[in-house]
């Protein structure tokens, strides 16, 4: 009965040993998994990334002396606040309203989507749009960023499926999703409406937000340009409404506005010492003096350290 015993116990410890071996990692059906080649790789470019210099303000902004109470700087790569006074106030954004109807129509339309103009508009600033006229998107999109087009502004959103109202519900919907929460759109214009408001902080935000966009960025730099009709028969020579384009060599963009109820509005994109900043300037008698006046306290009291 032992020997019998010891029999089975050799043949269970053997059949155990053949089931090890192929149970081993580099053969049997328990192997380890693969290295994932693609996180390696992607942690390696994580570990690569350079952080953005901090900016350091050597003395507060008390000798700013604007013409408005109401505006904001931010560091752009940190989302730092340089300077502010009021940036949570509630104010009317004008024509800076069209920084979100350019990122709406962007993510709505192909760039060489051709809109017909369906009818004349005549509110405010126009770029005279000709009824029956085909424009691509992009030339519109350029239009409205560079001229302030308030027709450009009204063909894009009425080519939207859902019509103004759909476009309109767009542009809110970008503010929900960055978190613009206090800023709602009535209109793709700016046109003054007691319920179209933001803050400084929330443009401040929408301006970081459509430097990101390639077509938005490149846009802004341009002084002047010529759009014309697909067919390259009607031509519209535009002249850029940034009156600091050219002129002050940080200014590199971004987006005006001024209604009688708004005051002047200015968001304007920065470039000082390769450090991109946005200001911007509301309820402003003098918006482009004052953008001025912020460059220099840049120049005299913000610099950038390493990250440790």
């Amino acid at each position: 009965m032992l020997s019998k015993l010891r029999r089975r116990d050799w043949i269970i410890i053997t059949l155990l040993l053949i089931l090890n071996l192929f149970a081993l990692p580099s053969s049997g059906l328990w192997r380890l998994p693969q290295p994932n080649h693609q996180s390696f790789s992607s942690g390696y470019a994580l570990a690569s990334l350079v952080h953005p210099g901090l900016p350091v303000v050597k003395s507060p902004p008390t000798a700013l002396n604007l013409s408005t109470s109401t505006y904001i700087l931010i560091d752009n790569d940190t989302n730092t606040i340089l300077a502010s006074s009021q940036p949570h106030q509630k104010i009317y954004p004008a024509s800076i309203t069209k920084l979100a109807s350019a990122l709406t129509a962007l993510n709505a339309y192909p760039l060489e989507e051709v809109i017909t103009v369906k009818q004349a508009y005549q509110e405010g600033k126009v770029m005279e749009l000709q009824p029956g006229e085909k424009i691509t998107v992009q030339s519109l999109v350029s239009a409205l960023l560079v001229y302030s087009a308030n027709d450009s502004a009204f063909n894009l959103a009425s080519h939207h499926s859902g019509g103004i109202p759909g476009f309109i519900t767009e542009m809110n919907g970008i503010a929900q999703k960055y978190n613009l929460k206090d800023t709602h759109f009535t209109n793709f214009d700016g046109i003054h409406n007691e319920n179209h408001y933001s803050t400084v902080y929330d443009l401040a935000q929408l301006g970081r937000v459509s430097i990101k966009n390639s077509v938005v960025r490149s846009v802004v730099r341009n002084h002047d340009l010529v759009v014309t009709d697909v067919g390259g028969t009607i031509s519209h020579h535009l002249i850029s409404t940034n009156e600091l384009l050219g002129v002050v060599p940080e200014i590199e963009g971004l987006k005006t506005g001024w209604t009688p109820e708004a005051g002047g509005c200015f968001v304007a994109l920065i470039n000082h010492q390769n450090h991109l900043l946005i200001s911007v300037v509301a309820q402003s008698v003098d918006r482009f003096s004052d953008t001025k006046k912020v460059i220099d306290w840049i120049k005299a009291n913000v610099t950038w350290q390493s990250y440790r």
